[in-house]
């Protein structure tokens, strides 16, 4: 009965603004919001997908500056390739699994050995003979 009397008042009164404007608001207000509120859970939903690992510290106790090489593929550098100064720390990436392959490479890049990190994993620590890599 409401609605026939609204149709009824928007017909008689005028066809033009009032009524249209007044009853096209609230759709078009109410359309708005429900996507920004589902693109918001949306993202969210993806995040723990996306789950970022914490870093671990990779020590060099090593007197000279040292390369490591990131990913399973050491001439390659799939994850990229970094120089430690002696006695310095930096912080290593993590895949998205939370695990990474790190390798320690020789002036010529050529591997000399590797270590996996896991997800448990907190320190890396490059030997004081600069040829040995030690994971806990």
């Amino acid at each position: 009965m409401a609605l026939s009397a609204l149709a009824a008042c928007g017909g008689a009164k005028a066809e033009p603004v009032a009524p249209a404007s007044t009853s096209s608001a609230p759709p078009a207000a109410s359309a708005e919001p429900p996507p920004a509120p589902s693109s918001a859970p949306a993202e969210a939903a993806t995040e723990p997908h996306r789950k970022k690992h914490r870093p671990y510290e990779i020590t060099n106790h090593c007197a000279d500056v040292v390369t490591i090489v990131f990913g399973d593929e050491p001439k390659t550098a799939p994850r990229g390739k970094r120089t430690i100064a002696a006695n310095d720390t930096i912080e290593g990436p993590r895949g998205e699994d939370g695990t990474e392959t790190i390798w320690l490479v020789d002036d010529k890049g050529e591997p000399i050995l590797n270590v996996h990190v896991t997800r448990g994993i907190k320190k890396v620590q490059i030997g004081r003979s600069c040829r040995t890599l030690d994971a806990r």
